[in-house]
């Protein structure tokens, strides 16, 4: 026994079979699939995908899971992972129908028997189809009190629903929502669309474009005035204004309501000419004036015809009183109960006017008993004015 403990060889062959003991006492599950033993085990319950044309087709009816049969080695079994594998159908060869004995499809189980259960199943496919509908929108909630909500206004006015026949027969609507619940100015918004059918919203169905741009009119108290656009400066010297023609004829001018119910005109920019000696056009804003609040449009094209200038005599003009009472006598400077004037415009606005188109006046409203100098007001056709911007005046008496 020393003798064979001393030899090289009798260690060698003690030592590699000790290893191979150990070695299949630690490896008995698979030293047992050497002999050709298997497990088996079922995976339950697996989602069945379909591969097809989903801009074409629609799946009407299939499975929706199937269930996995698998046996071989222990070790591959512990080793599935839902991540790793799927079941599927491929319709990509397949039209519209109905189709049976469609094979289920398994991949990501390696080195495992698979079988699914069942392996083969029935589809029916629905060809899609296309339905141009309008964008209706639903308001929620009321505007700040005084306020109105205008008709909505929505881009694009029209979309496609898109979807199997069957299910597009039921639509009855798309409809944006907006809420305007305590609104005081129009809202401007991008919105969601929601196809509804007779019994309320429709799922399983496309709409393209699924957003659409909605504005919705908020309007408090408002009133549709003419716009009435005066000069701000005159024309250097020897140029006069022949025509002016404004590009918003009208406005919409918002505030309140006692406010815009006694507008007649609104006042609007005032163009500078003291530096035109030639046609202009200006693009102004429209200033906000007394109450309001708002004016649409905002700003407005004012276009200026200018022409060299023109004088024009008017004589024996009647000065006319106004403000007197009944207990008053207003006496005016002897001799100057008439008027001679100089008017300055355009040639042939002048050429227009008539001793009838002049008014004279002086307002004695608010003055006492005695002696007074008051100017003398007068009125002239539009862009007719009185030469070197005269100021006339008379000495009254008032009794």
């Amino acid at each position: 026994m020393d003798k064979w403990l001393q030899n090289n060889n009798v260690i060698k062959l003690i030592a590699l079979a000790l290893a191979i003991m150990l070695w299949m006492s630690v490896n008995d599950a698979s030293f047992s699939n050497l002999k050709g033993e298997k497990d088996r085990s079922i995976i339950n319950n697996v989602t069945l995908q379909a591969l097809y044309n989903k801009d074409r087709y629609e799946i009407t009816q299939m499975p929706k899971t199937v269930n996995l049969i698998l046996q071989g080695d222990p070790n591959f079994l512990k080793m599935a992972n839902p991540s790793q594998y799927k079941a599927y159908i491929d319709l990509r060869e397949l039209g519209a129908g109905k189709h049976d004995h469609v094979p289920v499809k398994v991949e990501g189980l390696r080195g495992l028997d698979v079988k699914a259960d069942p392996n083969e199943v029935n589809v029916d496919i629905e060809e899609k189809q296309q339905k141009e509908m309008a964008v209706d929108v639903d308001i929620i909630g009321k505007p700040d009190n005084q306020y109105k909500v205008g008709a909505p206004v929505v881009k694009p006015s029209k979309v496609l629903v898109q979807g199997r026949k069957s299910a597009l027969d039921g639509v009855t609507a798309v409809k944006a929502v907006i809420n305007a619940d305590g609104a005081q100015e129009t809202i401007s918004r991008s919105a969601s669309l929601q196809i509804y059918g007779k019994n309320g919203v429709l799922n399983g169905l496309e709409v393209n474009p699924r957003v659409v741009d909605v504005t919705l009119p908020i309007a408090g108290p408002n009133a549709v005035v003419p716009l009435k656009v005066e000069i701000g400066k005159e024309p250097p010297e020897g140029y006069a204004v022949e025509k002016v023609t404004v590009g918003a004829k009208q406005v919409t001018v918002y505030g309140p309501k006692s406010y815009v119910e006694g507008l007649d005109v609104y006042p609007g920019p005032k163009p500078d000419l003291s530096k035109a000696k030639g046609d202009r056009t200006f693009e102004l804003p429209i200033p906000l004036s007394g109450d309001a609040v708002k004016v649409e449009p905002s700003v407005t094209d004012v276009t200026v015809h200018i022409v060299k200038g023109k004088t024009k005599g008017m004589k024996e003009i009647p000065i006319r009183i106004k403000g007197t009472d009944s207990e008053q006598k207003v006496e005016l400077e002897k001799g100057l109960d008439r008027l001679d004037l100089t008017l300055y415009g355009a040639p042939s606005l002048l050429k227009k006017v008539e001793k009838s188109d002049v008014e004279a006046f002086i307002d004695v409203s608010n003055l006492s008993a005695g002696e007074h100098r008051v100017p003398i007001h007068v009125n002239l056709p539009l862009h007719i004015r009185l030469q070197d911007n005269q100021k006339p005046s008379v000495l009254v008496r008032i009794k």
